[in-house]
């Protein structure tokens, strides 16, 4: 991204596969291989329409993976060793912890926007401890959507205390990029933490203790 004539105050970030790792296609992966299911049907629940309802909260994890088995016809998987391989398939992402830090020392705004349901959220924080790093957010299970809607992203833009124009939004998957965009905040396609930390600073963005920003 070109450098912007607006500071950068509030930076918005996606979970999986920013600050985490995608915890879900490795999860598609193990799924089928453990348990011999074709990865594409495996895919087909978890990134679905049924895996969608499971995110906006519409339904519960036991009815998700109560459908999830009847669809490959393997009721006889148990539903806690299904949502233990996804769940670990989350792991921080070392180099955006540690950007995110340095961000919250140099006193950005920071919050997060999330396709996330309840039961990763409580794992993901009893195991890391990554709320503490943000000011807050947006989950999808509590908003009830989940992106490409533009509702969740103003959501998340209700929660700045800056405008869409000191904001910059990043996210792993470009496609989910585009409504940011359309709300008027900067975005970043997360590639590496390394590739973040140089976007940022194009933006103006401080990523050293160096010289303290006055927000």
């Amino acid at each position: 991204m070109s450098s912007i004539e607006n500071r950068i105050r509030t930076i918005i970030f996606d979970l999986g596969g920013v600050y985490f790792t995608d915890g879900t296609k490795q999860a598609i992966q193990k799924i089928a291989s453990t348990y011999g299911i074709d990865e594409k049907a495996v895919e087909s629940v978890l990134k679905g329409e049924l895996g969608t309802q499971y995110r906006i909260g519409a339904i519960t994890v036991d009815e998700f993976w109560k459908a999830a088995k009847d669809i490959w016809g393997k009721q006889e998987i148990k539903s806690q060793e299904l949502t233990n391989i996804w769940l670990q398939g989350y792991k921080p992402i070392t180099g955006t912890v540690e950007l995110v830090k340095k961000l919250k020392d140099l006193g950005y705004e920071l919050v997060f926007l999330s396709d996330n349901v309840k039961e990763r959220v409580e794992f993901l924080e009893a195991e890391y401890g990554f709320l503490k790093n943000f000011k807050g957010g947006i989950f999808s299970h509590v908003a009830r959507t989940r992106k490409p809607d533009p509702a969740i992203y103003k959501l998340a833009l209700g929660m700045a205390n800056h405008p869409a124009s000191e904001c910059v939004y990043i996210d792993d998957k470009e496609n989910l990029l585009t409504p940011a965009q359309e709300l008027g905040i900067s975005v970043i396609h997360f590639k590496s933490p390394e590739q973040l930390r140089a976007e940022l600073q194009k933006m103006g963005v401080q990523t050293t203790t160096v010289h303290a920003p006055l927000l």
